[in-house]
């Protein structure tokens, strides 16, 4: 079987990054920018040149890998009407027409990355994987037969963390080089989904989101936006409005954020936050002063933990309340996101909630996460708020999927 690159058909940063000739090739690029498309194509390229040894991709979860880089080397294969097969236990994709060998892997457990010597090796979104990850990934490329051995990396920044300290490279301790991409220079992409990013984010967000940027989005205040001159205003209530609870289970600081939407705006105006507590006891209280009001809750709060009889979900629905809650809580920062686009859009007000106004003033980032252990009592009214807010007004980009981008590849 003959297999053709069509390098013609690939957008400028596309080829930029094909053309590299360093061992190790990054792509860092925005939201849409056709990482995941070339990264594909790179992999099946190097699976047809070092047959029939294994070529490894690795992503930060197998969920992911399934979604995004599975996904498109098997809408890329089919529409190629290439023969394949997936070994989903395995996890790993073989092409008996030229003897490709592809194996995926998560980067979540970084020593199980560890195994036989590789022909070559791609990492997906390392800038969110752990520094172990690339290391052991280093270490695998080292098939002694193979005929191009490379490592490539393709990636949006999160934070200026090891994954900048590889690209920027300033030791001189890889052979490495790197191309830019940013999302608008996909001419692939629909108009309206540029204008999706541009609207969710800040300038910051948009330099690492669509520019490719390297930008520290985590650091200092989780919630910059929130200014309390601004934003803490005392409001009339009418009193048919409908009240709702955004909830966070903790046993030592057990918490309820209560608010109401008005004329377009979220305006928390109560709270209730119990130490030393279960969630019976914060379901009294909140019942005594809101009755069958819906909640928000900590999506985890539906697993039956051990210790307890009820789910701390199904305790909520037994006093009356209406629970909603997503199936798994979103990703912490499409959580805080959503959060800071309400603060930032003059949409979001605060009164009679000195928990949750101190965590909005006093929140950080620590190591690219929220910083939860220098003062335990932080976090958890946010984390409240948050839970209800990302459900009620979550920050939706709606990504078109990047195998869209005409073909660069034939057999």
């Amino acid at each position: 079987m003959r297999f053709a690159i069509d390098k013609n058909r690939m957008l400028p940063h596309q080829r930029q990054f094909w053309e590299l000739d360093a061992y190790i090739k990054l792509l860092v690029g925005g939201f849409g920018s056709g990482k995941t498309y070339i990264g594909a194509l790179r992999t099946l390229w190097l699976s047809y040149v070092n047959r029939p040894y294994p070529v490894l991709y690795v992503s930060p979860t197998y969920p992911q890998a399934r979604r995004t880089i599975v996904f498109t080397i098997e809408q890329m294969l089919y529409r190629s009407k290439v023969p394949y097969s997936y070994h989903k236990t395995h996890h790993e994709i073989r092409i008996p027409g030229w003897g490709g060998l592809i194996w995926i892997a998560s980067g979540e457990i970084p020593d199980s990355l560890k195994g036989p010597n590789v022909a070559a090796a791609g990492i997906d979104e390392p800038f969110i994987q752990k520094k172990d990850a690339f290391d052991v990934v280093l270490s695998r490329v080292r098939e002694g037969e193979a005929s191009h051995r490379e490592i490539f990396l393709t990636g949006t920044p999160e934070q200026l963390n090891w994954g900048y300290d590889v690209a920027m490279n300033d030791e001189g301790k890889y052979d490495l080089e790197m191309v830019i991409g940013k999302t608008q220079d996909n001419k692939h992409l629909p108009a309206q989904f540029i204008k999706q990013l541009f609207k969710a984010y800040d300038e910051n967000q948009r330099a690492a989101y669509m520019n490719g940027m390297f930008v520290n989005l985590t650091k200092g205040r989780v919630y910059r936006y929130f200014d309390r001159k601004k934003h803490q205003q005392s409001k009339e209530i009418p009193k048919d409005a409908e009240v709702f609870a955004g909830i966070d289970f903790n046993v030592d600081y057990m918490t309820a954020e209560l608010f109401v939407e008005l004329d377009g705006r979220t305006h928390f105006f109560d709270e209730i936050q119990q130490g030393d507590s279960d969630t019976y006891q914060l379901a009294d209280r909140l019942q005594e002063k809101y009755p069958g009001i819906t909640v928000y809750p900590d999506a985890s709060g539906k697993g039956r933990r051990s210790s307890a009889k009820n789910t701390d979900h199904m305790i909520l629905k037994d006093k009356g309340f209406k629970v909603v809650a997503r199936k798994q809580n979103p990703a912490m920062k499409d959580r805080v996101n959503a959060v800071n686009r309400r603060i930032r859009e003059d949409r979001c007000t605060f009164a009679n909630c000195p928990k949750l106004i101190r965590d909005m003033e006093r929140v950080v980032w620590k190591n690219g996460e929220i910083d939860k252990t220098s003062d335990p009592s932080l976090s958890h009214p946010s984390d409240a708020a948050g839970y209800a807010i990302e459900r009620l007004h979550p920050v939706r980009i709606t990504k078109p999927y990047e195998e869209e981008q005409p073909s660069a590849w034939r057999v």
